[in-house]
């Protein structure tokens, strides 16, 4: 099998074609080709196909899409429909060799011709272009359907298309070729009216071939239209360019986005961009970073080194992200490392928070207007589109070395018109959702803090010789945060707050799980409103199986026992399980062994906060609710399912929902003789000690 992505779609089996017609059919197949021998979701398939509102039928509709692909794909024979379209976990995975797929060999490519110009080998650099560029038949995926993921690699590949267009180019004037390249630079500048490199190399090709007033020409046109069109002047490198050839110099070299000159090192002159008090100030966003930031050094070294590396055979720009549970310490890790690198982004630092304060997706376009205005662009000469701010803005980045922060991403949709196109600039991105549908160069899923790094922690906050006087307890108090740094500050500043309270004491304290919840809760550190952010974004069946999953005696379990738990058949109960991990109310903790697939556990500090809730809503509903006096262990249907606090109540005794009574002579007496020994942080233990 051959597949062509690089113009229309095309499946091509031999010398026949055997490309999908019908629409959907051809949009899960090009997902799948573009994260070829890498698991999609199922989520995000349904979510590329469906967006936010997903027919009843969602799943069982792309099952039979799959099913339709593996009987193109493996030539309807039955024995090999596993072997290129594998089902995975959550998900499906298509398998293609190398070459098999023609986006791989220009990548290939534009790689080796890349490295080949950084060596001063042009010759070497135009042929290698030439091939790449020789496998475009077109635009990208043009007879293609595309949703919001979709659309993003869309989009990335076209802009690999031109990078390749612009060193090809590039490779031709150096061996001499300007005369030839002139033509295809005027449509390439008529194309692409604000892709100021085009511009410069036309300079350039228009200068050798002795045309210099033509050349001259094309600046102020270049300039009429930035300063038309987004109000702002041409690049550094554009203006040295029209200098020399003012100055009847020979034209520099092709101007490319190079980083920045440090301002320490500007020398005023002709050539130099004037820098007076009317000058846009140097973005400058970023929150103070956390003066007792602790631990993760095992991710910092190699975040650093990818914020600030740019190779010369990747053309991407370097993007970071940084996915994991409510505070897991994502957003402190991402400030923390930008204030590292900063001096590398002489341009400065943008910084934006994409959920508001109710939990909801803040508009990029909005943020992408906050960031036009902030380089110095007038309000009225910004475009309404949020597709016409994005160009804008990548434009402006292409001559600037930037650093840019988004905190709390809510889907790859909403970061997708917020990145640069330049290699010099860097982004790095936080969100709880995982974002995996996403591309990114790097990518860390941030686990809770080690145990001795949770207590340097505490140290830190509460002090260092309080803490190591009762090291055992102030252990206990971290498992008891499940290494959170969010709950380990809060719990420091609890002790900060009562300089007399002794460790042993919250400790115990924290043991009870009634209690546990209010003493990490804090003015400071609401730990109730992050759970609430991804409670409110759970539907009522999967509030429901949360709920029945907490009632479970055990906390951990398998796929086959949360169906019989859930009362749902295994495929609805996978989706369900899918989703509580995605939303950090569960996570995979292992392989159960023998067959039997993932086991599953439910996160304490979690469970403690849905079990308040599961309170809560049987508190509203009780009067409307019988109360059951015996439990039953009657299967809940999908339909029951819609009714959470109906089915909770139906399958569970009342007096088993009641929470341990409040130990409150914790907080006044002696605790009994080797109670300073460390507390395990597993609910068995935690109801015990209660």
């Amino acid at each position: 099998m051959r597949f062509c992505v690089l113009g229309t779609l095309k499946v091509l089996d031999g010398g026949r074609e055997v490309t999908p017609t019908a629409p959907k059919l051809r949009q899960v197949l090009t997902f799948l080709l573009l994260r070829r021998n890498n698991i999609v979701q199922t989520a995000e398939l349904i979510d590329e196909l469906w967006g936010e509102s997903p027919p009843i039928s969602a799943l069982s509709t792309l099952q039979t899409y799959i099913y339709k692909l593996r009987k193109i794909l493996s030539n309807d024979k039955i024995d090999s429909f596993e072997e290129v379209l594998r089902t995975q976990s959550w998900g499906y995975m298509l398998v293609v060799e190398p070459d098999d797929l023609d986006l791989d060999p220009f990548e290939r490519l534009l790689g080796a011709g890349a490295a080949a110009l950084k060596k001063n080998d042009p010759e070497q650099a135009a042929e290698n272009l030439a091939r790449a560029l020789s496998l475009w038949r077109g635009p990208a995926l043009a007879d293609v359907a595309a949703g919001n993921l979709l659309s993003a690699y869309v989009a990335s590949l076209e802009e690999s298309r031109l990078r390749a267009l612009e060193l090809r180019i590039e490779s031709d004037l150096r061996l001499g070729r300007h005369r030839e390249v002139v033509g295809e630079l005027k449509h390439l500048v008529s194309v692409h009216p604000l892709h100021e490199a085009f511009y410069a190399q036309l300079m350039t090709a228009l200068h050798r071939s002795g045309r210099r007033s033509e050349a001259l020409e094309e600046y102020q046109r270049l300039r009429a239209t930035l300063v038309e069109e987004v109000g702002i002047e041409p690049s550094a490198e554009s203006q040295r360019l029209h200098q020399s050839l003012l100055s009847a110099e020979s034209p520099a070299s092709p101007a490319k986005a190079e980083p920045a000159i440090e301002p320490s090192s500007v020398i005023s002159g002709a050539g130099d961009r004037p820098r007076n008090a009317k000058a846009p100030l140097c973005p400058a966003q970023l929150p103070p970073d956390i003066w007792d930031f602790t631990g993760r050094q095992g991710y910092v070294g190699e975040l650093v080194t990818a914020a600030t590396m740019t190779e010369p055979t990747v053309t991407t720009p370097p993007t970071i992200l940084i996915a994991g549970m409510p505070g897991v310490g994502k957003t402190a890790l991402a400030v923390h490392l930008a204030h590292l690198v900063k001096q590398h982004f002489p341009d400065g630092q943008f910084y934006c928070t994409l959920r508001g304060t109710h939990g909801e997706a803040v508009d990029p376009s909005q943020i992408l207007y906050n960031f036009l205005i902030t380089a110095g662009m007038p309000a009225e000469k910004l475009p309404n589109s949020i597709e016409e701010r994005s160009n804008l803005f990548r434009s402006w980045c292409s001559a600037h070395r930037v650093l840019i922060v988004l905190d709390d991403a809510v889907s790859a949709a909403q970061v997708f018109p917020l990145l640069p196109g330049s290699e010099y600039c860097t982004t790095i991105i936080t969100s709880r959702s995982g974002l995996y549908g996403f591309s990114c160069r790097n990518r860390i899923d941030l686990a809770p803090l080690p145990l001795d790094e949770g207590v340097r922690l505490l140290a830190a906050v509460a002090g260092g010789q309080r803490i190591e006087r009762e090291r055992n307890n102030a252990e206990s108090v971290v498992r008891f945060c499940e290494g959170l740094p969010l709950a380990v500050r809060a719990a420091a500043a609890r002790l900060t707050a009562s300089p007399t309270l002794p460790v042993r004491r919250l400790a115990a304290r924290l043991a009870n799980p009634e209690l546990r919840l209010k003493e990490l809760n804090s003015a400071d550190f609401d730990i109730y409103d992050l759970f609430d952010t991804i409670y409110r974004e759970l539907d009522p069946r999967e509030r429901s199986a949360l709920w029945l999953l907490c009632l479970r005696r055990n906390t951990r379990f398998t796929l086959e026992s949360a169906a019989q738990s859930i009362g749902c058949d295994i495929d609805t109960t996978e989706t369900l399980l899918t989703r509580l991990v995605s939303a950090h109310f569960l996570r995979a903790v292992g392989d159960a062994g023998a067959g039997e697939g993932t086991v599953y556990a439910i996160n304490e500090l979690a469970r403690i906060y849905a079990e308040e809730k599961l309170e809560s809503e049987l508190g509203k509903g009780s009067a409307a609710l019988a109360p059951t006096t015996a439990p039953t262990t009657a299967p809940a249907t999908a339909a029951e399912l819609q009714s959470p606090v109906d089915v909770t109540v139906r399958r569970a005794h009342p007096p088993a929902l009641t929470l341990t009574q409040t130990a409150a002579q914790l907080d006044l007496d002696p605790l009994p003789k080797g109670a300073e020994e460390p507390y395990r942080a597993d609910s068995d233990h935690s109801r015990k000690v209660s």
